[in-house]
């Protein structure tokens, strides 16, 4: 069992890092500059915005709305979206400071997410004791 766990931890990693360019018919990946960002199927309603500083590192921001009495945040930071595909997917992860409204609490926070066609899926988890991951699920746009 720890052969096999180990083989197929090494076929993930060289499907993620090995560069895909030996296809026939292989596209070089062209990041867009922008994407834009609309969460609402889930509890938080998000709006966000990732604007491209190099080849696959984004400066991110985004603003939650939870509900009038409940809480606004914003969050800012950076993302890296990994270069190759993986099956239909994009990955990305990164972190950054987040800023809640009512409880005058800034935060470090960590974020994983994948991209899929134009929609997107993020988990956010605030680094502060007590904290419960958020979720985000919705469209992106790019420009």
């Amino acid at each position: 069992m720890k052969k096999f766990l180990v083989i197929c931890l090494m076929g993930i990693l060289i499907l993620a890092f090995c560069p895909m360019d030996v296809a026939a018919k292989n596209r070089k990946l062209e990041p867009r500059n922008n994407y834009v960002t609309f969460s609402f199927f889930i509890t938080p309603l998000s709006v966000g915005l990732k604007h491209q500083l190099s080849r696959n590192v984004y400066l991110t921001g985004n603003m939650d709305y939870i509900g009038n009495d409940e809480n606004l945040i914003f969050q800012g930071g950076l993302a890296y979206m990994i270069p190759p595909k993986i099956l239909l997917f994009r990955f990305y992860g990164g972190g950054g400071i987040e800023y809640s409204r009512n409880d005058y609490r800034t935060a470090p926070y960590v974020m994983v997410g994948t991209k899929l066609w134009i929609l997107h899926f993020d988990i956010v988890h605030p680094l502060w004791r007590g904290a419960t991951p958020a979720y985000r699920l919705g469209f992106m746009f790019s420009f």
